[in-house]
């Protein structure tokens, strides 16, 4: 999309004029770490070799939910590089769980069917529930690959810890109380982190999880991956990481 003039009363709230500072953050940083974001890009760019023309794959279903972790996989980018540590985590974990899921159903139709109809009455939601726990996934990648379901594990606990989930450590890391001369005490959350260890952080965990959804890509289709080309990038990155 080509850049275009702010329409009139752009800037004129506080919502706005936080996109700004947020798209400013994003400038920013793709100034500033550059290896980083470089490392980012070129994520992107095996997500878009994978995904870009490809026809009839087989199994089908699991492209589906890859196409939804690269999107999640974006959007996740963007929030880290604007600053939003906090808030970027639910989207690294979407990301996960789609590519999850990706593994999981595969080709098992039944299993797919099952996703599909969920809302169909209150007993298939209830047995999608059941079938889809965080619990029989993990246990499924780490059945199939002993490390991608390590990996997994760790990624998607860091991401609850980090803010997926209203957990401590990611409300303290992205808050600070402040001691008042009159006895009181002041909390400010941090909406737009700069410079600093969770900015590091959250770049680094955006490149460790689309790396690992394009390995669970590359588990469940190794022959598009090598026939668009990717294999070594691969490997390569994953070992870095």
């Amino acid at each position: 999309m080509d850049s275009q003039p702010t329409p009139p009363g752009w800037d004129n709230d506080p919502l706005t004029r936080y996109l700004d500072d947020a798209r400013g953050n994003q400038f920013a940083t793709f100034a500033n770490k550059r290896s980083e974001v470089i490392d980012l890009i070129t994520i992107d760019g095996m997500f878009r070799k994978l995904l870009d023309g490809a026809l009839n794959p087989r199994p089908f279903v699991p492209m589906g939910f890859l196409l939804r972790a690269h999107s999640a996989y974006l959007s996740a980018v963007g929030a880290v590089m604007a600053g939003q540590a906090y808030e970027s985590q639910a989207l690294l974990r979407v990301c996960l769980e789609q590519g999850a899921y990706a593994h999981y159903i595969g080709d098992d139709k039944a299993r797919y069917e099952l996703w599909l109809n969920r809302h169909d009455s209150p007993a298939t939601m209830q047995a999608v529930r059941e079938e889809f726990t965080y619990g029989k996934v993990s246990r499924h990648l780490t059945d199939a690959d002993a490390k991608l379901g390590s990996v997994y594990k760790t990624l998607y606990e860091r991401t609850i810890d980090r803010g997926a989930h209203p957990n401590v450590m990611g409300t303290s890391l992205s808050s600070k109380f402040l001691d008042l001369e009159d006895g009181g005490k002041q909390i400010l959350a941090i909406y737009l982190q700069g410079e600093g260890l969770l900015l590091d952080g959250g770049l680094k965990a955006a490149a460790q999880v689309g790396l690992w959804v394009l390995r669970i890509a590359q588990s469940i289709y190794p022959a598009r991956v090598q026939a668009v080309g990717i294999q070594y990038q691969l490997a390569d990155m994953l070992e870095r990481f």
